[in-house]
């Protein structure tokens, strides 16, 4: 090998041994950065000048970044599920307390209240104070339940308004996404696109939260879609999503382009949202609807047969309403026992002398001619539902939080950057690079007595 190969040699390890120091540093200088995958240089032994020997050096291919690309992918749709599930238990736990019995500030309460003041009034069928007592839990009672219908009914608002806004806010990561990847495009194999490739990660992560989404790198191409395989970007061009109202109900429904999406979403916030607005709240508004139906029209039956103070019968006591839809909104005390409480009906004969009608209305409160029993049992049962869902959704966070822990911690393990690590490698590329120099002015030393010599 001659002294210029030599020469050559050393230098090209120089240069090699500072590009990697290089890397390392940048390691180093973002081993906090969220999303930043270690990054290596990948080297090789130089080619003879000619005949395709080795031993002339290093060649420097390229600077990679470190990734898994199994793991990234598990990542990013345990992100998705446990963001649904985040989102879903917050919501359900805000609803619980609507129906929280813990205390006497519960509706329960206010129910049985309403039924014990009718066995008041069967202790003395004629007191006009216990029927005051009777139209007063009466309208303490609907304004519980005209409370928690219209509490259930401006949640699904609310959670109508907030799918507009997830919507908004994944077209506008989309759009990054697609700007990103452009860029990626633009720089090619160069060191800095595995920056932009982090970038894109980080925002595809974050789109993650709101959808599951899928990536697909074919060749110069990438693909972005929903989990259904809905096109959400092609390389640098993106396409949005849409809301709109429906027809039927008015609440809004996702589009891609013409095509109506909105059961096709996979794990995420949208689809917690929509799980909460088409699921959960029409589950417990209709319970709770056919238990104010229920109310009404069961103390109707009783209260309408039996008789007032003046003898008088056929007055309902609550405004009878059309069907169990909308009932706890509906449910209002009648004109007549709004306006007189002598009309409330105590006795099952014209005299007006027994108390059994009374005792029947307050009956009503544990015996089982409710659709879910007795009033106990039914409101028993929505409140077991509503706490049921909570811990269920509950669970399934702590689940897909654990997964989503160990995933992060698997990346970290490939693609996260450790210091010591890191500085260990930088010693040792300093000690190469001080062996390569010394190479270098050993090899000057001996041209330089060459030259003397020849002198």
């Amino acid at each position: 090998m001659s002294v210029g190969s030599i020469l050559n040699t050393a230098l090209r390890s120089m240069q090699a041994t500072q590009l990697s120091i290089a890397v390392s540093s940048n390691n180093i200088a973002n081993a906090q950065t969220p999303g930043y995958s270690r990054q290596r240089l990948i080297t090789r032994p130089a080619q003879g000048e000619g005949d395709g020997s080795t031993g002339t050096g290093i060649d420097v291919v390229r600077v990679e970044s470190v990734r898994n690309q199994l793991i990234d992918t598990r990542l990013k749709q345990e992100t998705a599920k446990k963001s649904q599930h985040e989102t879903l238990s917050g919501a359900l736990s805000d609803i619980e307390v609507l129906f929280n019995e813990s205390n006497e500030s519960g509706f329960l309460p206010v129910l049985t209240k309403f039924f014990n003041s009718f066995h008041a009034l069967s202790a003395d069928p004629s007191s006009t104070i216990y029927r005051e007592e009777i139209r007063t839990n009466a309208q303490s009672m609907a304004d519980s339940f005209k409370n928690r219908g219209e509490s259930l009914r401006s949640i699904q608002s609310m959670t109508n308004a907030a799918i507009a806004d997830d919507v908004a806010r994944a077209n506008d990561l989309i759009a990054q996404i697609a700007t990103v990847t452009v860029s990626i495009k633009e720089h090619g194999a160069e060191s800095s696109s595995n920056e932009l490739h982090d970038q894109r990660s980080i925002l595809v992560r974050e789109l993650s939260k709101l959808m599951e989404v899928r990536e697909l790198e074919a060749g110069t191409d990438y693909h972005l879609t929903t989990s259904s395989n809905r096109l959400l970007a092609l390389n640098g061009t993106a396409m949005p999503l849409t809301t709109e109202p429906s027809d039927d109900s008015g609440l809004l429904i996702v589009r891609s382009g013409q095509a109506d999406i909105t059961n096709e979403l996979g794990p995420g916030q949208i689809k917690a949202n929509l799980e909460l607005r088409d699921r959960y709240l029409p589950k417990y508004m209709a319970a709770l609807d056919t238990l104010a139906y229920d109310i009404v029209t069961n103390v109707n039956a009783i209260h309408s047969a039996a008789y007032d103070l003046n003898a008088i019968t056929g007055i309902n006591f609550f405004t009878p309403p059309d069907s169990s839809e909308g009932a706890p909104r509906l449910m209002t005390l009648s004109e007549d026992v709004a306006g007189d409480p002598g009309k409330i009906a105590a006795a099952t004969d014209a005299a007006g002398l027994n108390n059994l009608a009374a005792i029947d209305m307050g009956n009503l409160l544990h015996n089982a001619v409710f659709t879910g029993g007795s009033v106990t049992d039914q409101y028993g049962n929505l409140v077991s539902t509503v706490g049921s869902d909570v811990l269920n959704a509950a669970s399934s966070l702590r689940q897909h939080e654990a997964l989503e822990f160990q995933l992060e911690n698997r990346r970290s393990a490939i693609s996260g950057v450790s210091i010591d690590e890191e500085t260990v490698q930088m010693l040792g590329f300093q000690r190469a690079y001080e062996a390569s120099a010394r190479l270098v002015r050993t090899v000057d030393e001996m041209l330089q007595t060459l030259l003397a010599m020849g002198g």
